[in-house]
């Protein structure tokens, strides 16, 4: 594993989250959470763009052949146009629950997984009826549940074979791997494959071509590589804390564009982390999997 940083965009996000590149506007698209704004970075042109959203806009993924986006807002899925500002529900959350989606992600069969977090820390264990699930949401528009019992759901990938899914629930500190059924969309035989320290959150993940999982980590600023069967193949250390997400880009997806959060931090840690919500970009000697899009 080689890294060599070369580029830093100050953008001091809140919360940049879901990061992805789009291979056709070859631009790097995230969310800042809190700030309820889409972010749109032509590296090239060295150009941003800024949309606003409605509410919290959580992860996303692109819609084949359009300029709308698939998008997990805080209450719901709903089809979102960022210029026209123009929203399609597709599924809201139940309003009896206390909890919010997360993190999503595209399969390569195009179906889209999003998870749910409670943002209560409390009810994890004093309201079992309070808890985060795994949605499916396939071609047809149809939606499905497949996990229970989440406190915040993170870190979903799949390997290049399809064979294995990967994910995080933060405040366990686990990263686990499931075996993938691809063309049913079926999860079984759960098992932990990498845990964190204490303190030390799994978030938002991907899958280079040769297999490898690069893990952004909320706590120490680290983004580690890890082999398949979860042992650690090398790491990045950030000069900020809070690393939220990951993506492989550029022409040939071989950049990694990492990025982290000033969110919660007083002025004397803002002061410590100048670079605090910034995305940082590493060139890589691996290459990333582009992404597939939503056609329902």
């Amino acid at each position: 594993m080689n890294t060599t940083l070369i580029d830093v965009i100050p953008t001091a996000c809140g919360l940049g989250e879901s990061t992805l590149w789009h291979s056709e506007h070859r631009a790097i698209y995230w969310t800042d959470m809190p700030n309820n704004q889409l972010w749109r970075y032509f590296p090239e042109e060295r150009r941003t763009e800024v949309f606003p959203t409605a509410e919290n806009l959580c992860s996303f993924a692109f819609i084949e052949n359009s300029d709308w986006l698939l998008c997990a807002f805080q209450s719901g899925i709903a089809r979102f146009q960022p210029e026209t500002q123009q929203l399609d529900w597709i599924f809201r959350l139940p309003k009896d629950l206390k909890v919010r989606l997360n993190d999503g992600r595209m399969d390569r069969q195009g179906r889209f997984w999003v998870g749910s977090l409670i943002d209560n820390a409390e009810l994890w264990t004093e309201d079992p009826t309070q808890r985060g699930k795994l949605y499916r949401l396939d071609r047809e528009g149809n939606i499905s549940e497949h996990l229970e019992d989440i406190r915040i759901s993170n870190g979903l990938g799949w390997s290049p074979d399809n064979r294995t899914m990967y994910f995080a629930d933060s405040p366990r500190y686990e990263i686990y791997a499931f075996d993938y059924e691809p063309e049913a969309g079926i999860l079984s035989n759960r098992r932990v494959i990498a845990t964190t320290e204490q303190g030390i959150h799994p978030d938002g993940s991907t899958v280079d071509c040769e297999g490898f999982i690069w893990n952004a980590q909320w706590g120490n600023g680290k983004v580690v590589r890890y082999a398949p069967d979860g042992s650690a193949a090398g790491e990045i250390q950030l000069p900020v804390k809070q690393a939220t997400c990951v993506a492989f880009g550029g022409e040939n997806l071989d950049l990694l564009f990492v990025n982290t959060a000033k969110f919660g931090l007083d002025a004397a840690a803002l002061r410590e982390q100048p670079k605090a919500g910034h995305l940082f970009v590493y060139q890589t000697d691996t290459h990333g999997i582009p992404e597939t899009g939503y056609a329902g």
